[in-house]
């Protein structure tokens, strides 16, 4: 958002050099201040590690020791390489005020980064090396046992434990998929873990690992919509007509807008759902710098009929793929599935949306509300904001189904209520635990 100036407050911090030239030095929230008042970015650090023979990749982050803030390393080495005399060789190649302070070890191969864009996690590498990390010693096998037991409430896990026992969801068994992958640094397949009946199936999928004929399931995922041609139009038409008929039907109180006022994209806008109506009614209530970077999230399975045309009469697909196509147009929409597999995939088209800038409209309760009641959330939103590392933003709906209810086929002008609450970050993985704070956060506003 532009200041009184001019100028466009970004979060990364710069210098200029002699010839007036302008380079960007990292992200103020990202900075370290050393007990000196030093500052240090993190990525002047990491670049000289990364030119480390023996270092894979690093992360550099601040720990606060006896209340002052000091550089800590956190590496991905060869086997058998000497964290000790890694740190003493970057040492000397960096100023004082960079030195590292203390080092770790990441344990489970890759460092965790955001979907789509590829951005170290920092806040999550903070937290583990805060925590005083886990631990390096558990055996494979009995680790993913234990991971799967996660999910078992209970239950005792062995090979031939069947998913079907486990009463697993289809969000259970992404945030499994998704789990696997995370622990063990391998790629699953959904068309194989699909076919997995058995923990045994699991653990043979893991070691068996990735191969060129695993190939991904294709998805259609609109990128056309965000070409400059349909973003001009698609803003005319929401100035001209499709923003000014929202507000004919739904008469809207919009309340918290001094939380977006300053706020940075992109951000997930995490709303309970009432209608049909509710992504014009809050598109039209949103402030136009963030109406203009917004993308809904439709439910993949209310397009079936275009997604298998073959299936279906041709009119049943026609009319469905163009229902589609208009959403996709004018509201820059995107599909998510609910039931079927995907989700992965869904997950990393989201990352590259906030990659771009691009926020995400997300409906958690996977269902419209005939009685305007708010249901559970679902596991699925905090699993989104969690690994795409950005704010969820809360919004809560009031009166909507009294515009469209959800078995009318025609809208009626109504008084509707839409508030807009304070963002906050989601961490860890207990996705369950972490979709009642989002839920809890809307039903309070």
């Amino acid at each position: 958002m532009l200041d009184e100036q001019g100028w466009l407050h970004t979060g990364d911090i710069g210098e200029r050099d002699a010839e007036g030239r302008l380079f960007i030095k990292g992200r103020k929230k990202e900075m370290i201040v050393t007990p000196e008042g030093l500052n240090v970015f993190p990525e002047d650090v990491e670049r000289v590690l990364d030119g480390l023979p023996s270092v894979r990749e690093s992360a550099v982050v601040g720990t606060t020791q006896d209340g002052e803030e000091r550089v800590h390393a956190v590496l991905v080495v060869e086997s058998g390489a000497n964290v000790d005399a890694i740190v003493r060789d970057a040492n000397m190649r960096l100023q004082d005020h960079q030195r590292i302070r203390g080092a770790s070890v990441w344990p489970t191969g890759a460092l965790p980064r955001t979907e789509g864009t590829r951005k170290l996690r920092r806040a999550a590498i903070r937290d583990w090396v805060a925590s005083g990390g886990r631990r390096l010693d558990a055996p494979r096998d009995d680790t993913l046992e234990a991971l799967v037991a996660r999910f078992a409430r209970g239950r005792d896990i062995s090979g031939e434990t069947t998913l079907e026992e486990l009463g697993l969801s289809s969000l259970e068994r992404v945030e499994l998929m998704v789990a696997l992958e995370d622990r063990f640094q391998t790629r699953v397949d959904e068309a194989r873990f699909a076919e997995a009946s058995r923990v045994g199936d699991l653990k043979r999928l893991v070691e068996r690992g990735p191969s060129v004929e695993d190939a991904e399931e294709p998805v259609d995922f609109p990128v056309w919509n965000r070409a400059w041609p349909v973003r001009i139009i698609r803003r005319l038409s929401l100035a001209t007509w499709i923003v000014p008929l929202a507000r004919v039907f739904a008469h809207a109180r919009v309340e918290g807008l001094e939380h977006l006022a300053h706020l940075e994209g992109p951000v997930v806008f995490a709303s309970n759902h009432q209608s049909h109506m509710d992504v014009p009614v809050i598109v039209a209530a949103l402030p136009g710098r963030w109406r203009a970077r917004v993308a809904p999230a439709m439910l993949k399975e209310f397009f079936t009929a275009h997604f298998y045309r073959a299936e279906h009469p041709w009119r049943q697909w026609f009319t469905n793929s163009l229902n589609y196509y208009l959403a996709c147009f004018f509201f820059n929409t995107f599909p998510i599935p609910q039931r079927e597999a995907g989700a992965r995939h869904t997950l990393r088209y989201m990352g590259e949306l906030t990659g771009s800038g691009w926020s995400i409209l997300i409906f958690p309760e996977g269902v419209r509300s005939e009685t305007g009641d708010i249901k559970p959330f679902r596991g699925g939103i905090s699993m989104i904001a969690s690994r795409l590392d950005v704010p969820v933003v809360p919004v809560r709906l009031d009166g909507v189904d009294h515009v469209l209810h959800p078995t009318w086929k025609m809208a009626r002008p109504g008084s509707v209520r839409v508030a807009f609450g304070a963002p906050f970050r989601l961490r860890g993985d207990d996705y369950a635990t972490l979709a009642k704070q989002v839920e809890a956060r809307v039903r309070a506003l």
